[in-house]
């Protein structure tokens, strides 16, 4: 287990970002066997976080803006998880995982957990492309320590900084492609106005993104380092333990955990969701859910220890 951190992002990004920034995808990614997801070797550096005072829809969990250090070798899955991927691993392994079935949305309200509904069938259509979804905390846990196991590599959940550190790749403000509530759907899967014709939720993105659902990962653009769907698409499990004030969460990249009050029966989602809109689709909003929940909005990304 290596370095977690807490939540902030800032100007003071080093001359590493320019640099990771120009390199292409063969430059900085890789994968250790033909059912690992690819991953990206990210740069390290200084990066604020957290939101900044003219963001909307900022909640408590959110604040206050601070600087992470990330001063070691991290890379990071270029796509979350897929249904392929996940697949791999429960065959491999045999993990059994909770048989309680599936938080479910539908056109007008969250219909609750559905027995028949799981990470190998979420209830929406998805091929092996696509995110898996289904998954608790528990159980991506257990899919790093099998893939660790398999590859005799140091893989792992990324901590909740070392999170939006990433999704950031040096830009600041609420998304990582600018300021356009429009350019949304280029580099996202979001709620969005076809979503509005079949749903109920979310204050929208004005665009149409092309899914209704979960999108095939790297279906959009990247961020500058190459990452893909760091926003939308699914929620990401990360390291963390909720806290509800950030004052004194660590700024080495390191997890939170159990200090200052942590619920650890809860962990930190970031990044929003197919479902979520301009309220949760944000570098700086986390979530915080019980960590063997079970959702169609949520999947996980992994990172690696270099």
């Amino acid at each position: 287990m290596s370095k977690f951190l807490k939540l902030t992002l800032s100007a003071g990004v080093s001359c590493l970002f320019s640099v990771a920034s120009a390199q292409t995808d063969d430059q900085t990614s890789f994968q250790d066997c033909e059912h690992c997801p690819v991953m990206v070797s990210i740069p390290s550096g200084k990066a604020t976080i957290g939101v900044e005072k003219y963001e909307a829809n900022t909640k408590r969990g959110d604040l206050p803006l601070r600087e992470v250090t990330i001063d070691y070798s991290l890379a990071v899955g270029k796509t979350e998880v897929t249904i392929a991927q996940y697949r791999a691993f429960m065959e491999a392994s045999g993990h059994k995982m909770l048989e309680d079935g599936c938080n479910t949305w539908g056109p007008n309200r969250i219909l609750g957990y559905v027995k028949a509904h799981s990470w190998s069938d979420a209830g929406i259509p998805q091929n092996e492309k696509h995110p898996v979804v289904c998954v608790s905390y528990d159980d991506a846990r257990a899919y790093v320590d099998w893939l660790s196991k398999e590859t005799h590599k140091s893989y792992r959940l990324l901590s909740s900084s070392e999170w939006e550190y990433a999704a950031r790749a040096g830009s600041r403000g609420p998304w990582f492609w600018g300021s356009s509530n429009k350019d949304a759907c280029e580099y996202a899967n979001v709620a969005d106005e076809n979503f509005r014709r079949h749903f109920d939720y979310a204050p929208l993105f004005n665009c149409n993104d092309g899914y209704l659902h979960t999108a095939p990962v790297a279906s959009y653009k990247p961020n500058a380092w190459g990452l893909h769907d760091m926003l939308g698409n699914a929620w990401e499990w990360t390291e963390d333990c909720l806290h509800m004030n950030k004052e004194n969460a660590p700024l080495d990249g390191s997890a939170w955990l159990e200090e200052e009050e942590g619920l650890c029966e809860r962990r930190v989602p970031r990044g929003g969701g197919w479902v979520s809109g301009t309220d949760w689709v944000r570098l700086g909003a986390q979530a915080g859910d019980l960590a063997h929940y079970h959702s169609q909005l949520l999947g996980f990304r992994v990172a690696l220890d270099q």
